[in-house]
């Protein structure tokens, strides 16, 4: 029994000692962390427009608003522990943008999130909102 103990403690060993050795490639190139830029995205809406959109989006995925400052087109919200912050800008007449950072600068979440409101933002920049009296 002990020698039968010991023989399949050593296959197991082996066993395990190959399948790990060739998980992790070494000739495949490394993803470098994101960068700001994959976080700004232009839109073809105006920047009133467009904030108003961005908190559909903040709302529609169940994050936090902490804070908005309609003036500036800045928003403070949490999502997954984690707060974001997003500022609204005009590039042009016809034109906005949007750009979302993490607010105490540490790039170590998903990028998922930021993929989420950007998806609901395209499809839905042809929805005007307005004002109600």
């Amino acid at each position: 029994m002990r020698k039968l103990f010991i023989l399949l403690s050593i296959l197991c060993f082996t066993t395990a000692q190959s399948a790990f050795s060739n998980t992790v490639p070494t000739n495949l190139p490394v993803k470098p962390p994101s960068i700001a830029s994959d976080f700004t995205q232009t839109y073809k809406t105006s920047s009133e427009n467009l904030l108003y959109l961005l908190l559909s989006a903040i709302n529609e995925h169940n994050y936090s608003i902490e804070e908005i400052q309609f003036k500036t087109g800045s928003v403070l919200f949490r999502a997954y522990s984690k707060e974001f912050l997003a500022s609204v800008c005009t590039k042009d007449g016809y034109s906005s943008f949007i750009k979302i950072v993490p607010a105490d600068n540490k790039y170590n979440f998903s990028p998922l999130l930021i993929e989420k409101l950007q998806n609901y933002i395209e499809s839905n920049t042809d929805t005007i909102f307005q004002k109600v009296l």
